[in-house]
């Protein structure tokens, strides 16, 4: 597969854009050395503008909603594009966590206890365990909060719900970060995430030093196995395809909490499918390259 014609899809208007715009720029790049024909498109708009002529593939990098939320794979799917995006049913699901989350519970894998809030005088709880809050559809942990009492509880959810109409609230459950991913059915080996504070946010993912990733990851093979046979579990139940990304915790007693899929990863030089890549024996134009192939009329 060389010489096409590849709109590269960056950017947007969401809160994610400049981790698309960089991410876009080192496909770009990718695509360029693997003798393909390059047009990055910072928009929607500007991709239905263009002629068909033009377009062999859309290599979509565009995160947040515009890109992930299953609308745009399903136009694509429509206009009878090849894609690297998601289906449009698995990008709908894993969007909304909530839904995500009781997909993988319904196929036996774990994940924390949590309630979906539209708005804050909504919240129950049952206990007094710390709690994490975030967007009930939202990628690169914008707006997502650690708290340790009710009175950060409520806080923390009128903060998320700043930036989102829905929220979760989930129960904290203490231990690694890991992630696993998937491209076109090939699991990578396991990540796993040390950010130097409590929590593994927006400023631990793209703007801090100090955050420290291992791969394999610091946790027993055993465990790394159970994690990659759940992420494809996962993949499957919610009827994903191509690339993606599958994060969980991990306790101490070797217990695997799912969390959320990513149907766009990050592909900037700090994100973790790449370095998951790495160790599988891909340079990261071989990482754009496979990704490509798995283009296709997205359908389900």
């Amino acid at each position: 597969m060389s010489d096409l014609k590849v709109v590269v899809l960056m950017g947007g208007f969401s809160a994610e854009k400049e981790v698309s715009l960089n991410s876009g720029k080192a496909v770009s790049q990718a695509l360029e050395n693997l003798g393909h024909h390059v047009t990055q498109v910072n928009d929607i708009d500007a991709l239905k503008s263009m002629s068909k002529a033009n377009i062999d593939v859309v290599f979509n990098v565009l995160h947040g909603a515009d890109g992930e939320d299953g609308q745009l794979a399903a136009w694509l799917n429509k206009e009878g594009y090849a894609s690297t995006s998601c289906n449009y049913v698995g990008a709908s699901v894993s969007w909304h966590k909530d839904l995500a989350k009781t997909l993988v519970e319904g196929a036996g894998l774990m994940t924390p206890k949590s309630q979906l809030l539209k708005k804050a005088n909504d919240l129950r709880t049952d206990n007094e365990s710390a709690w994490i809050i975030k967007p009930a559809c939202e990628g690169s942990s914008v707006g997502l909060f650690k708290a340790d009492n009710q009175a950060d509880l409520m806080d923390a959810v009128n903060k998320s719900l700043e930036v989102s109409d829905e929220v979760l609230v989930e129960t904290f459950i203490e231990g690694t970060e890991c992630t696993v991913g998937i491209v076109n059915g090939q699991v990578l080996p396991v990540v796993s995430i040390q950010p130097a504070s409590e929590l593994y946010d927006y400023q631990a993912k793209y703007n801090s030093q100090t955050t420290k990733y291992q791969c394999p990851a610091n946790i027993p093979m055993s465990w790394q196995k159970a994690l990659q046979q759940d992420a494809l579990k996962a993949y499957e139940v919610m009827h994903l395809s191509g690339w993606c990304r599958i994060d969980f915790i991990v306790d101490v007693d070797g217990n695997r909490w799912f969390l959320e899929a990513n149907t766009t990863p990050g592909m900037t030089t700090s994100s973790l499918l790449p370095k998951a890549a790495k160790v599988h024996g891909w340079t990261f134009d071989q990482l754009v390259s496979e990704i490509l192939q798995g283009s296709e009329v997205t359908d389900v």
